[in-house]
């Protein structure tokens, strides 16, 4: 399989080109080191941060992902989001859930929270 990506590692947005071969994935087109490693991930298993907002008692609170999840887990991560809800003081940093995607991947308050504050 071959497919064609424009890199976002860095602001040189580079081309690439990946193919699927027998030992692992050919690519062409990068500046970097750090392309090659961002067109291999796309082509075996892409992944993501993923931003959201979660539900308080006197407003919302930005989160995001502690690390990035498995592109097909994204459905299932905001589906967990959703459910959340907070009705206490959160501090920036703080993790909201220890595991949002099923594999250890925690939820991090991006702002701090102040329950009947806003």
């Amino acid at each position: 399989m071959k497919r064609e990506f424009v890199c976002i590692e860095c602001p040189r947005g580079c081309d690439l080109t990946a193919e699927t071969a027998q030992g692992g994935v050919i690519v062409a087109g990068n500046f970097c080191p750090r392309g090659k490693m961002y067109a291999e991930a796309e082509m075996t298993c892409p992944r993501r941060i993923v931003t959201s907002t979660v539900r308080a008692a006197h407003g919302m609170i930005p989160v995001k992902t502690g690390g990035e999840i498995r592109k097909e887990k994204i459905f299932e991560a905001m589906a967990r989001i959703r459910a959340l809800r907070v009705d206490r003081d959160v501090r920036q940093g703080e993790a909201l859930s220890a595991d949002i995607d099923g594999e250890g991947t925690p939820l991090i308050a991006a702002a701090s929270y102040r329950n009947g504050e806003r």
